[in-house]
């Protein structure tokens, strides 16, 4: 199971990661169906935890119990709005995390949208230059939560 993470660190130990069920990846196997469904009855064991929070309690058992293999992805190529990398190059996917609100969520989205085709429209030799290099900050959503550009 490949997870996003709101913070990534490069360790041996990727459960010391904070994952985020936000964007994940499983091959269907037997044991991939096995640990969505501990995931799933884990909710009654923590009825006030959201799915990530749940998660995150019982990652440790889905590792030992059910021997599943779980990676937290890199934000450098699964970028998110906590963790904010500009290479242009890398990112292959965008997520609107670190944000209360889904309009919030959407308008600062649509920010990174308009800058992914400008970014995509210019040539290769002005993507070396850097002629356009950076995300547009999100700004809407670092406000929700309290962070200042």
């Amino acid at each position: 199971m490949s997870l996003s993470t709101d913070y990534f660190r490069d360790t041996f130990a990727p459960l010391n990661n904070e994952l985020n069920t936000g964007f994940y990846y499983m091959k269907s196997t037997n044991r991939s169906i096995e640990m969505i469904r501990y995931w799933r009855a884990a909710k009654s064991r923590f009825p006030d935890g959201s799915e990530q929070g749940v998660f995150n309690k019982i990652k440790h058992e889905l590792v030992s119990k059910l021997q599943g293999r779980i990676e937290a992805l890199e934000t450098a190529y699964f970028s998110g709005f906590c963790e904010f990398h500009d290479d242009l190059n890398k990112v292959c996917t965008m997520h609107a995390n670190c944000c209360i609100g889904l309009e919030n969520k959407v308008l600062d989205l649509r920010d990174k949208a308009a800058d992914w085709r400008n970014y995509t429209a210019l040539t290769p030799e002005e993507r070396k230059k850097g002629v356009f290099n950076k995300w547009t900050p999100p700004a809407r959503c670092w406000k929700t939560i309290g962070w200042n550009l």
